[in-house]
């Protein structure tokens, strides 16, 4: 059973965003749609990829954390990692950054994690969990 668990929708709190999102699938499709000759098909494929690319701001991603790691939940698909996975982690207004590097590299951005945190009780908790796990690990590695 999960301590702690969340989800985060973008769309629910960007209205605006969302609104302008929505024009610009529309628009898309439309563009598509007369650019093709009229082809029914690739308009609706074009809308499709358009929502597809942008899912993380339309749809519900759950999150949980533990006293073990943290995961999420996305559409079907899962993925959870331990602590000590965990080197380095960035706190930011709103989220986190989990980075498996003790200091910025060129791959965070491909394998470190973005974890939006809904309160200071549980981003507190997540920045906890990293550094007990790293305790081994010096303290001006751990960036903060």
């Amino acid at each position: 059973m999960p301590k702690y668990a969340w989800f985060d929708r973008p769309s629910k709190e960007h209205k605006g965003r969302k609104a302008f999102a929505i024009v610009v699938i529309i628009l898309t499709g439309i563009a598509v749609f007369l650019a093709s000759d009229d082809n029914w098909l690739f308009s609706i494929v074009s809308i499709f990829l358009m929502v597809f690319a942008s899912s993380r701001f339309f749809f519900k991603t759950h999150y949980y954390a533990d006293d073990i790691g943290i995961g999420e939940k996305f559409l079907g698909y899962s993925r959870t990692r331990k602590w000590h996975e965990f080197k380095r982690v960035d706190i930011g207004e709103r989220a986190l950054f989990l980075s498996p590097f003790a200091k910025p590299r060129r791959l965070d951005n491909y394998r470190g994690w973005f974890v939006p945190t809904p309160s200071e009780e549980i981003k507190g908790f997540i920045v906890q969990r990293v550094r007990e796990a790293n305790k081994d690990i010096e303290p001006k590695d751990m960036e903060a």
